[in-house]
Order: C-alpha cells, then structure tokens, then sequence
C-alpha cells in the first residue's frame, strides 16, 4: 500500500477525532470562561478572605502539569464510588478548571486596564459598585481580553492533546492507533500536526474577526500575551 493511500484512508479517522478535540476544548473554554470571569472580578473587587480563596484555587490549578490534572480527576475523582466520570467529562473538568485559573488572571489583568475615573463616574451618576462592574467595567474587559482568550484556546488546544492519556478518543488518540496499525508513523503525525496547526490557525481568525468587530479606533491594544 502506497504512503499516499495509507494517508488519504486515514484522513477521515483523524478529522472525526479533531472534531472531538474541539468539541473538548470548545467546552474547556467555555466552563473556563463561566469561571474565569467571576474568579477575574473577585481577585480585583473581592473582600481578602474571597482573594485568599481565589488565590488557593489558582496556585493549584496552574501549579501542576495538564496530564498530573487528568489523572487526579479521572484515577482519582472519577474513581470515587457513585462519582465515576467518563474520559470526556474527566478531561473537561480538569482542563476547563485549569483554564479557569489562567482566564481569572486574564479578565483581572483587562480590568485593571479600566480608567479608575470610570468607576468614579459611573458611582457618581447612582450605579452601585455591583451596577458598575456589570454594565461599565465588565463590557469593555471583555472586549479587551480577546487576545489572551485567543491566546488560551491555543494552548488548551495543545494541551487537549494530553485526553487521549484517560480514554478520550480524540485527534492524538486516533493518530497513535492509525501510526501503529499502518507503520507509516512520520506520515500520520504529518497529518495529526497540519491538523492541529490548522485548528489553531482557524481559531486565531476567528477571535481576530472577533477582535476587530468590537474594536474601538484608538482605544485598547491588539497584543496578546503567552504563558
């Protein structure tokens, strides 16, 4: 069999896995969103007992590799009897929480890029400081977080690449079982790394479309940060 029919034959099977490792990290990051936000507001307006908390949960989630996550969540967790978890879940879980922790960090950093005078301002015209953080502050952090969002689906992304370690059939997963079944182990993981680079290409347009839809001329940067 030929390099070029092996690989076409096995561009189905790694597509179909790709499209469980984004839907993996589609829900990464959102559960990372629904978290990081609150977590980025409380490290910038929360009491110092709520930042001792936030501060714990942080130290924990970004002090440990991916794949030392994976295995508390699924071998220890998951382990636990009436709290069993599938790979998927598992891997969701202990990704998104670990996304959490960087997104907090993100949306506290673009919140303390905000003009203290808007906070004044909004205050002097009646807004409780809980009315100001949603309808003045909030918006415009949202907005310039956009890079360093764009910044952490690529490195979940990556990091997704670890599932496969729990039983989650995703991209990396089906390239191993495809590179041993054919012996065409360079070409597979030819295939397995334009895929993935092609997933993170894909969502740098999206958020930069994203990112220039809510630009305001003149205000807030372009640059995002890395890890």
């Amino acid at each position: 069999m030929s390099i070029a029919k092996t690989i076409l034959e096995a561009v189905p099977s790694l597509l179909c896995g790709a499209g469980k490792s984004l839907g993996l990290v589609v829900c990464c990051i959102g559960l990372g969103m629904i978290l990081g936000i609150p977590i980025g507001i409380g490290h910038m307006f929360g009491s110092r007992w709520t930042r001792l908390l936030l501060w714990g949960f942080d130290s924990f989630f970004r002090g440990f590799p991916a794949i030392v996550l994976l295995f508390i969540f699924f071998f220890g967790i998951g382990s636990v009897p009436g709290l069993r978890l599938s790979p998927f879940v598992a891997a969701m879980l202990a990704l998104g929480f670990r996304s959490a922790a960087y997104q907090g960090q993100i949306y506290r950093g673009t919140l303390a890029m905000i003009d203290q005078g808007q906070t004044d301002a909004a205050r002097s015209i009646g807004m409780s400081k809980r009315q100001a953080i949603r309808h003045v502050l909030l918006p415009q952090a949202l907005r310039l977080s956009i890079p360093g969002v764009a910044n952490e689906y690529a490195v979940v992304l990556k990091d997704s690449a670890l599932a496969f370690t729990v039983g989650v059939v995703e991209l990396m997963s089906r390239g191993k079982f495809l590179a041993t079944a054919t012996r065409e182990t360079l070409w597979v993981y030819a295939v397995v790394a334009a895929i993935y680079w092609g997933l993170t290409q894909g969502g740098f347009v999206v958020t930069g479309v994203l990112s220039n839809l809510t630009a305001i001329p003149g205000f807030g940067g372009k640059d995002g940060g890395d890890r």
